[in-house]
């Protein structure tokens, strides 16, 4: 990989995507109870699935011709990973705003993971190719689905 060829949409996805993978190891939650405090990070419950996200994104980034824009199916599994993670961020913080006792507090590892994200998304679109759009990007990822099951399906034994 020469990062100095990659390609501005790329570069700025795996970048994102980096910082991602960093946040999980930060701290998502603070507890407090009687002068003590603990905290955990984002590896846990729904944060393993943030996690494969943010993996998958900086696969899409680094797999194929790294000179050239995402492919249309990499395109849109790069923007379906991060609207996953923000979906998950969202539903994290909802749950621990209401936590026991209030003595739970948010860390600072869900802030950098959801900026991330919204860094994926922007640099994902913004710099998209010309003639990206989400219908035909959905339209190709459909029919590489159906293309490998056939193929999975064909190479079955038959009864």
């Amino acid at each position: 990989m020469n990062f100095q060829t990659m390609n501005k949409q790329r570069k700025f996805v795996l970048i994102a995507s980096a910082l991602g993978i960093i946040a999980m190891f930060l701290p998502w939650v603070s507890v407090s109870i009687l002068g003590m405090t603990q905290s955990t990070n984002g590896l846990h419950d729904k944060g393993i699935l943030v996690f494969i996200c943010f993996l998958a994104c900086a696969a899409m980034a680094y797999l194929g011709d790294q000179t050239k824009n995402l492919d249309k199916t990499s395109w849109i599994i790069t923007l379906i990973a991060p609207v996953i993670v923000l979906l998950m961020i969202i539903w994290f913080y909802s749950q621990m705003s209401n936590s026991f006792l209030g003595a739970s507090f948010i860390g600072y590892g869900v802030y950098i993971a959801g900026i991330a994200a919204i860094g994926i998304l922007a640099s994902a679109y913004l710099f998209r190719s010309p003639g990206d759009n989400i219908k035909d990007s959905f339209n190709k990822l459909k029919e590489d689905i159906e293309k490998k099951v056939s193929n999975t399906q064909s190479d079955l034994p038959k009864e």
